[in-house]
């Protein structure tokens, strides 16, 4: 866990990026990250709140570990920002673990909300370790548990989302083949009588 420091970043404008060293090696398990925020202008408010995500793969949307910072307090976060740079510090890392990985920075306080995606780092880890962000340890452990257990009986977890769409969608087909009969239903019995009125 890294100490923020009081300095602040200036306020993003539309023209505004971050950058990103393009490879870094990973020894015992742990890599930086800098994520450097250009242009440097200080003609904009500072802002009050933000958030700092790492994102796994070139494209990914995958978020291995976010810190909010809150500018206007001194409090401890995974994450240390000097100046314009952001420095991301993953932990436990293992050879698995080689990809690229994005900065992402949303400006939440002052408006306008901002969003910028950095270019990506190269990680290429040499060591093992056994967690990619300190505050996240026991929920990656859970994980790694879950894996192993989940490997046993060979079948893959089901997320809560998809069992209730595929529950909705059962009733809804049952509630059309319900309506279906009931219609057969009647039209059987219209014709019944129509034929016993005529015969």
């Amino acid at each position: 866990v890294l100490a923020r420091k009081g300095s602040l970043i200036p306020f993003l404008t539309p023209a505004t990026k971050v950058t990103q060293p393009y490879r870094v090696v990973s020894t015992n398990g742990v890599a930086q990250i800098q994520c450097v925020i250009h242009p440097q202008s200080l003609k904009y408010p500072y802002p009050e709140e933000a958030r700092v995500t790492v994102l796994k793969g070139l494209h990914g949307h995958q978020e291995i570990c976010f810190s909010i910072l809150n500018f206007t307090d001194q409090r401890e976060t995974r994450m240390e920002q000097k100046e314009q740079v952001i420095i991301v510090t993953l932990s436990g890392l293992n050879a698995t673990d080689t990809d690229m990985y994005r900065c992402e920075i949303q400006i939440f306080y002052p408006p306008p909300y901002l969003r910028l995606i950095g270019n990506g780092t190269l990680i290429h880890v040499l060591g093992e370790a056994t967690a990619l962000c300190p505050v996240q340890e026991t929920q990656r452990q859970s994980q790694h548990q879950g894996e192993e257990e989940g490997d046993d009986d060979n079948t893959a977890p089901v997320s809560v989302p998809v069992v209730v769409l595929v529950i909705a969608i059962i009733c809804v087909l049952i509630i059309i083949i319900y309506f279906q009969v009931r219609t057969l239903f009647i039209y059987f019995v219209f014709i019944g009588n129509l034929i016993s009125i005529y015969f």
